[in-house]
């Protein structure tokens, strides 16, 4: 029995193998073969495709913009517009949005995470973004600040547990337990507890929704999700599940225990019993009223109701989003204010001087100013999603600029916010670039971490009331220091890639010492 396994993964090794080497030679074949367009003739200087097609797409971006200037046209995949021009971007993202509300992110994936709404378009995207947007109401943020709070303050605390024993601290690690503890809680209320302990079920799988594969592989999916017909043909035809961008495992332990949940709750709305106030529910309760609405024979153009597997796409997708995103820039926030003490001091002092008591409240987090201009400095340096897109519904024409129907606008956000047209020095960490009065004098699309115009990320609010409340409770306890046994050391910088989402190439660990006051 064990050599028939054997053998038979083998055989199924080696299959895989060949298969991805398939793939991989149609893809670049593909490529390659495309084309045929050229930008040139809709006004914009077009780009080779071999100066970039291997690269780090992130670096390989910001060469070219550097190098050719803030629009550029490139053929992969079709044509793809690069541009980081605010006024064509205007256009693009808020006065002509109806022609541009579809990604050109595409993924296959027999999971209902591909149900959700960042990957949606269309009527679907503006049906679903009108069911959950309710969820995000500031009714609804205010009332989860207090489970926000509650694992701030155990964050606190396990932090001084660190700076008595002299540990480094692993930063993305004890980030991603407090914020997964806060998505568990706010988005299902479950109560997982695993913050400064060994990690839950829940922690782990949501670290896992997506694949981070290694280089070659990473090229192999961007590639092939820029031919949505083929990424759909191997996944969900041929079943190849190396192929899938949702990690089987954690695809299948989310949906059991969602679907748990939700059949407990459907037992408990028939028996009259009290409802739970978290996000799964708020969906269920637009659900079962759009259901009602359509019954009725008095559904609108864009009727509150999503099938079971868009219910399950979207809690899956913002489990993700809400723990991985918020845990990302409270390293970089805390590495930052480690590498700059001054500014540390200066958010420390506005804490004690704003907030009167152990527990904030909601209108004092509120009054956080310059807390959240470090937060907008960070988010700056370094946003979460650094490159977003759209693509063209139909032919229209800015100036000298046309881009063609089916066209993807490529917008490197990170390049945008590290232009010194906008910022001077801009590598410069400074978060008195956010005074109201710096403010006022920029183009307001200067600054787009969450997205810009109609598809702004719906979490933003919450995000940036989850990030104050656990820098009020960990700066009110200690404070983060680089030295010698740090990563980096106080004279390194960090390192990234671009891999669908931003890696970094060595884990942050800072030292943590107590407060004094």
């Amino acid at each position: 029995m064990d050599t028939l396994t054997q053998e038979s993964g083998g055989c199924c090794g080696g299959a895989t193998f060949y298969l991805t080497a398939v793939c991989l030679g149609l893809v670049v074949y593909l490529v390659y073969k495309q084309g045929g367009e050229n930008w040139e003739k809709y006004g914009v200087k077009h780009i080779n495709r071999s100066r970039y097609v291997f690269d780090d797409l992130g670096k390989a971006m910001g060469r070219l913009l550097v190098e050719e200037g803030d629009t550029v046209g490139l053929s992969f995949a079709g044509l793809q517009l690069l541009t980081r021009d605010i006024d064509l971007l205007r256009n693009v993202l808020v006065k002509d949005f109806n022609n541009y509300v579809d990604r050109t992110v595409f993924i296959a994936s027999n999971s209902p995470v591909e149900k959700g709404v960042f990957f949606l378009g269309g009527h679907d995207w503006r049906r679903i973004r009108h069911v959950i947007s309710p969820s995000f109401s500031s009714g609804k943020i205010k009332f989860v600040c207090r489970y926000i709070d509650e694992s701030a303050i155990k964050l606190g605390n396990l932090l001084e547990t660190y700076a008595r024993d002299d540990q480094l601290v692993p930063m993305k690690h004890v980030m991603s337990q407090f914020t997964s503890e806060i998505i568990a809680r706010t988005a299902l209320s479950l109560r997982t507890d695993c913050l400064g302990k060994k990690d839950d079920e829940f922690l782990t799988y949501s670290q896992k929704i997506f694949k981070i594969h290694s280089k070659l592989m990473n090229f192999i999916m961007l590639s092939m999700m820029m031919f949505p017909w083929l990424h759909k043909f191997v996944v969900k035809k041929l079943k190849v599940t190396l192929f899938d961008s949702v990690d089987e495992n954690a695809d299948k332990y989310f949906q059991t225990v969602l679907n748990s949940i939700v059949e407990e709750r459907k037992l408990l709305t028939s028996q009259g019993k009290q409802h739970y106030t978290d996000l799964l529910q708020n969906l269920l309760l637009a659900q079962q009223a759009g259901e009602n609405q359509t019954a009725d024979g008095k559904s609108t153009e864009l009727p509150k109701t999503m099938s079971h597997e868009e219910l399950m796409g979207q809690v899956m997708l913002i489990i993700f989003a809400g723990f991985d995103t918020t845990a990302s820039t409270l390293q970089m926030c805390f590495y930052l204010l480690a590498k700059y003490p001054e500014i540390d001091r200066k958010v420390f002092e506005e804490i004690e001087k704003v907030v009167s008591s152990d527990l904030p409240t909601y209108e004092e987090i509120q009054q956080l100013k310059y807390m959240e201009q470090v937060l907008n400095e960070t988010l700056r340096l370094h946003p979460p999603a650094p490159i977003v897109s759209r693509r063209a519904a139909e032919t229209r024409t800015y100036g000298s600029i046309t881009i063609p129907k089916g066209a993807g606008v490529t917008i490197p956000v990170d390049m945008i916010m590290r232009d010194p047209k906008h910022y001077p020095d801009p590598e410069k960490f400074d978060p008195d670039r956010f005074t109201e009065e710096n403010v006022a004098q920029r183009d307001p699309m200067t600054f787009m971490p969450f997205g810009y115009g109609p598809r702004q990320c719906i979490g933003m609010r919450l995000a940036y009331i989850e990030l104050k409340y656990c820098l009020v409770h960990v700066l009110r306890k200690v404070k983060f220091e680089l030295n010698e046994r740090t990563e980096p050391k106080p004279d390194g910088e960090i390192k990234t890639s671009f891999q669908g989402f931003v890696v970094l190439d060595k884990p942050i660990q800072l030292a943590v010492k107590a407060r004094k006051l």
